[in-house]
């Protein structure tokens, strides 16, 4: 410890100016200043990150209600010690307040010295005093946007398409931490014996309703498990693995922008395709891919390098194809949650003109009576339902066609669309199924 402050805590305010300053994505750079810690200390330090992260908005108002200098002004690296202790009295019941106030404390001196020590105590105590706010309990956007931290323009927007109850859902859903779903390898071993193997280990999962080699962990990490550098299971979220079940079942299937390769394996293992040809335009990723390939000995999947905007495929060969397109991610906002400090309506309106183009590639290759299922883990209708109308209107060729999904899915699926919103099950994803004319 370095003035006595947990590696931990220490981490967490250079990680948080990383990804609030420095536009790095919090997940990976997590997993990267994790290296050295602790089982207890890497766990401490997602969950403190992530945490406030999710809850950043309504953490700042509550400071800012307090203090006489305005956020902007304070010496950097001081509002995220402010912000990490307060959401560990707010939100972290296993941690005790005067244990989160004397961390910061120590912080605040080893950075800014007495006075900012002075500072912190002063402000965390007065918050500490005035307890708990009721959360969730506004009406309006802009409280909504502060009580859950989300960008307004989403808030209305979503209030507006969903309604004010699913979109509050989603809302709280967001700022729940996340599950680590996984894809039991069929050709390494059963679900069952994944789940009893995991549970040798001292870790705790269970079997999903969604899909059929789907497991959801509960507590543990699978990762370090040598079940996992055996080949037995994948990382893959549920809604990803939901994705190559809503194509008709056959032979060869193209995988456009395919890396790490989650969907290509959650075809194979399904039985929805034998052989995949899977791209993508990455060499970092396409090199994940082939690795991954190698370490669940999946057979039938094809690395290939290739740009979904262009696919080096010949047009009208194949008889399905799968586009999950590069999109916002808002689906994705407990899992990603410096997504919404970054996204705007203008990104947004950028990302859909790429993906028109990609949509549009990728309906080429279909040959005569061939599907393509378009996808992203958007929930936005520029990078969905948009997308969508304006491929139809630029190839006569092309139409709707009903998705016949497993039972499992159906509630999610309304004819040609199928659409997830986050849940405490699954990140939010939406799909459109396309047929070229016989």
């Amino acid at each position: 410890m370095t003035g006595g402050v947990s590696p931990a805590r220490s981490r967490a305010v250079e990680v948080l100016r990383d990804v609030l300053g420095g536009g790095a994505r919090a997940a990976p750079l997590v997993g990267r200043r994790s290296e050295g810690l602790a089982p207890e200390d890497q766990t401490l330090l997602r969950e403190l990150v992530l945490g406030v992260l999710r809850h950043k908005a309504g953490l700042d108002a509550e400071i800012a209600s307090v203090s006489q200098i305005p956020l902007a002004r304070f010496a950097p690296g001081l509002l995220e010690i402010l912000e990490l202790a307060l959401y560990q009295i707010r939100h972290l019941d296993r941690v005790p307040a005067y244990a989160a106030v004397d961390q910061a404390v120590r912080q605040a001196r080893v950075l800014g010295g007495a006075g900012a020590a002075r500072l912190v105590n002063a402000l965390l105590r007065t918050l500490q005093r005035r307890g708990n706010a009721p959360a969730g309990t506004g009406e309006t956007t802009d409280q909504l946007a502060r009580d859950f931290s989300h960008p307004a323009f989403l808030v209305g927007r979503w209030r507006k398409r969903f309604g004010d109850d699913a979109a509050r859902r989603v809302l709280a859903a967001d700022n729940r931490p996340s599950t680590l779903d996984l894809i039991a390898n069929p050709g390494r071993t059963t679900r069952d014996a994944l789940l009893q193997a995991l549970a040798q280990e001292g870790i705790d999962a269970a079997a999903s309703a969604l899909a059929p080699h789907a497991v959801t962990v509960r507590s543990g990490n699978p990762i370090r498990s040598p079940l996992f550098a055996a080949g037995l299971f994948s990382i893959q979220d549920l809604g990803s693995q939901a994705l190559p079940l809503l194509l008709p079942r056959g032979d060869l299937l193209v995988d456009l922008a395919a890396a790490p390769g989650g969907k290509t394996f959650a075809a194979l293992f399904s039985g929805h395709a034998q052989r995949v040809a899977c791209l993508d335009r990455s060499p970092v990723r396409l090199r994940l891919l082939v690795e991954n390939v190698a370490r669940l000995g999946a057979g039938g999947a094809y690395p290939a390098a290739g740009d979904f905007l262009a696919p080096p495929l010949p047009a009208g060969r194949f008889d399905r194809v799968l586009l999950d397109a590069p999109c916002s991610g808002t689906g994705t906002l407990r899992k990603n949650p410096e997504i919404r400090y970054r996204v705007t309506p203008e990104a947004i309106e950028r990302l859909a003109a790429m993906q028109e183009n990609a949509a549009a590639a990728a309906a080429n290759l279909l040959a005569p009576g061939g599907f393509l299922l378009y996808a992203t883990c958007s929930l936005e209708r520029e990078e969905n339902e948009r997308v969508i109308e304006r491929v139809l209107a630029g190839d006569p060729r092309l139409e709707l066609a009903t998705i016949d999904a497993p039972d499992a899915l159906r509630p999610f699926v309304a004819g040609h669309l199928f659409r997830m919103l986050p849940d405490d099950a699954s990140d939010g994803f939406t799909a459109h199924l396309l047929r070229r004319k016989a």
